[in-house]
């Protein structure tokens, strides 16, 4: 089948080479950077439970139909009919819905695979060098622990922890600044350790069983011990510190032990090996975890992705390594075209600085990724904007065909993601050099302006004068109103853990703002292009809850579920695709970025398997195949103040999404309501997210239309299709 495709394909080119030209179809596109093998490893079935195949991800294991989230959920009052498990359709199977996904970095070859943090830098005798263990949202949800292992038996009498020594830099404090009370990477060191020695990993023997007595100043922890022969040393820490932004860790520079010559015999160049329990991999993840859960994007049934908005091998500062050198990754060039052959449309974002052109050219902390630690500046100065240009036009060039739409920066607006203070005339300035090179290079591709950090809560309330004062104070709506004319698309991300009940009024938000695009000029279409909901295991702390950027609100895993099947939900009524953020992310302690679950932290890759929210959003991505924002003459009876309903349309007839809004819960009752529609309607067929199944319900004819009572609303969305046949 795979080659009949390119068969096909490869026909097309020629074809297209016979008119004459440079313009590429999208088919000839697709081909040209088409690699001889696919970006990622495609999955594989190695199992099944109760006849139901189970699909393998590299370590992560996806049963092939819905499984049951919750116990025997009714509809409709009464309703005896058999309740059907609906199959989910990938991404190519489905035609049309509005769920997208940001992913999680991308595919990459080992030359972009860049790790910094790994376990050998504790033994490579470099104190300016250093390992962080993965993050946790308590200082004691998990054992963290180091082994060193000597290649032959020694006597040694102690055991020495290094911290990073402070840089002679300042540290940047635009971007991933240590949160209050918290240390760098490095410098993390814990306040009790276990230390144990063994001739044979069988046998230990604790030489060391207390506190560290570690204090801010404090570069080194020493312990003393008796001598005794040893070839492993294991050594398990305790009360976790703060590093970073990612709550707890165990994070040192070096680990020596010392022999009774008093050489340090721990080293690389001794022969020893190091191992940890875990490590963390953030932003960018390992090369073999982007292979394995690639393809879950599809299996998910997204028809939507955006790349590139955070530390990705196709932003600026990966593409030029060197001055006038760009280059893509091969694997990330095939990632791309492996999802647009899986039907999926991509939002590539363009950006961010690069320190070739707008420096800072010193970094206080080199080992390090650039983002978000200590990012180059945005470019500004004429020759800065110059090569801004050239590789806007490089990527252009180069994804046309594949990528439909073109976004300028990801969160211009917030020093993070910018690099210096935001300013809207430097912004505008950046996207007006993109602008002209896209419409040339790609005229059938849209444009969209960078999203905004952020949304104009409240937009619906305000009085003509406050919408008039805040659309000139507001950085990014003052921005937008420059460049409604000139773009196609704007997006926002408008929450991340947020109460709901503070979102009773967002629908109402969301028609005033687009009132207000339109009334400054803007003709094109909005998109929501980053949101989350979490349930994060140990949920945080109160403390903790007070540090952290995205809010404190809490929920378990069936209610994340719910919300996030209510958002999807939403915005598809409102007509405007939305992004989900992330697909996988195991490292943020601060947030659960992903569909997956993750279980305990371990090395060399902590498998994930799917959370409730991925199997809740694969079955919505195939209930909502093919429905858009429509209209429908109904009423409701019995309906509480926290309903909501929305009608959609299709092809094939109408539909009503109705569902309770506020707080979910695990268990939901239901409400009864009854909902008459003022149009006939022979069959109406009830779809559940949670579950996957499809029920037909009761349908009562009357006089004024059609009646379905006794229907139960519940605290995640149904998805009711109506048909006359």
């Amino acid at each position: 089948m795979r080659y009949m495709m390119i068969f096909l394909l490869w026909i097309a080119v020629v074809a297209c080479n016979a008119e004459g030209g440079d313009k590429q179809t999208p088919a000839a596109s697709i081909l040209a950077h088409r690699p001889a093998s696919l970006a990622s490893e495609q999955p594989q079935v190695q199992g099944a439970c109760n006849g139901v195949p189970i699909k393998r991800f590299g370590f992560c294991w996806v049963l092939g139909e819905a499984p049951n989230l919750l116990d025997d959920v009714q509809f409709q009052a009464g309703n005896t009919a058999p309740r059907v498990k609906v199959h989910p359709k990938d991404s190519s199977q489905i035609k049309r819905n509005y769920l997208g996904v940001t992913t999680t970095r991308m595919p990459r070859s080992t030359a972009n695979d860049y790790l910094p943090l790994e376990a050998i830098h504790l033994i490579d005798g470099n104190r300016q060098t250093c390992w962080m263990s993965r993050g946790q949202s308590r200082p004691d949800a998990q054992p963290v622990w180091i082994r060193v292992d000597l290649p032959v038996e020694r006597q040694i009498e102690r055991v020495v922890l290094r911290k990073r020594p402070p840089s002679d830099q300042p540290r940047s404090t635009l971007g991933w600044v240590p949160a209050r009370d918290a240390v760098e990477v490095g410098r993390g060191m814990p306040a009790t350790l276990t230390i144990k020695t063994s001739r044979d990993s069988r046998e230990w023997e604790t030489v060391f069983d207390g506190p560290t007595d570690d204090a801010p100043a404090k570069l080194d922890c020493e312990f003393r011990f008796a001598a005794r022969p040893a070839k492993q040393i294991w050594i398990t820490a305790g009360n976790l510190p703060l590093v970073e932004n990612i709550l707890y860790a165990f994070s040192l520079a070096e680990v020596e032990v010392y022999d009774m010559g008093g050489r340090n015999v721990a080293l690389a160049t001794c022969g020893s090996g190091i191992t940890v329990n875990s490590t963390h991999h953030s932003p960018g993840m390992e090369l073999a975890s982007h292979r394995w859960y690639w393809p879950l994007h599809y299996d998910a049934g997204f028809k939507w992705a955006r790349v590139g908005y955070h530390d990705d091998p196709i932003n600026w500062h990966w593409v030029e390594k060197q001055k006038g050198v760009l280059k893509i990754d091969p694997e990330t060039d095939a990632a791309v075209t492996e999802m647009v052959s899986h039907g999926v449309d991509i939002v590539m974002s363009l950006n961010f600085g690069n320190r070739l052109y707008s420096g800072p050219a010193g970094r206080p902390l080199p080992q390090l990724w650039e983002w978000n630690y200590d990012m180059p500046a945005p470019p500004t100065t004429p020759e800065a904007l110059a090569a801004w240009t050239r590789y806007v036009e490089f990527m252009v060039k180069h994804f046309r065909g594949r990528v439909k739409h073109f976004e300028i920066w990801n969160e211009w607006n917030i020093s993070c993601y910018w690099g210096a203070k935001p300013d809207a005339e430097h912004y505008l300035a950046v996207a007006r050099a993109a602008i002209p090179v896209i419409r040339k290079h790609a005229p059938e591709a849209k444009i969209m302006m960078g999203s905004w950090a952020g949304f104009p809560h409240g937009i619906s309330s305000w009085t003509p004068s406050q919408l008039a004062d805040r659309g000139k104070q507001t950085i990014y709506l003052a921005a937008t109103r420059e460049l409604a004319r000139e773009v196609d698309e704007i997006g926002w991300h408008p929450f991340y853990q947020t109460d709901p009940e503070r979102l009773r009024h967002y629908t109402a938000d969301v028609r005033a703002l687009q009132k207000w695009l339109r009334d400054v000029g803007f003709r094109g279409h909005c998109m929501v292009t980053e949101w989350n909901y979490s349930a994060l295991y140990p949920p945080l702390t109160e403390a903790e809850t007070k540090r952290a950027w995205c809010g404190g609100f809490k929920a378990t895993e069936i209610e994340k579920a719910k919300y996030v099947a209510q958002v999807f939900t939403r915005h598809t009524a409102l007509g405007l695709e939305s992004f989900f953020c992330e697909m996988y992310f195991p490292y943020f302690a601060m947030l659960d970025l992903s569909l997956l679950r993750r279980s305990f932290d371990a090395d060399p890759i902590s498998p994930l398997q799917p959370q409730a929210a991925y199997y809740v959003t694969r079955n919505l991505a195939t209930m909502l195949d093919g429905l858009e924002p429509g209209e429908l003459d109904y009423s409701i009876n019995g309906a509480p103040s926290n309903l909501e309903a929305f009608a959609l349309k299709a092809s094939e007839g109408s539909a009503l999404v109705l569902w309770l809004g506020g707080h979910a819960k695990d268990h939901c009752d239901g409400t009864p309501v009854d909902v008459r529609l003022k149009v006939p309607c022979r069959k109406a067929t009830v779809y559940d997210p949670m579950n996957g199944v499809a029920q037909e319900l009761s349908v009562t004819q009357t006089p004024d239309g059609t009646l379905l009572k006794g229907l139960l609303v519940r605290d995640w969305p149904f998805v009711i299709r109506f048909t006359d046949r």
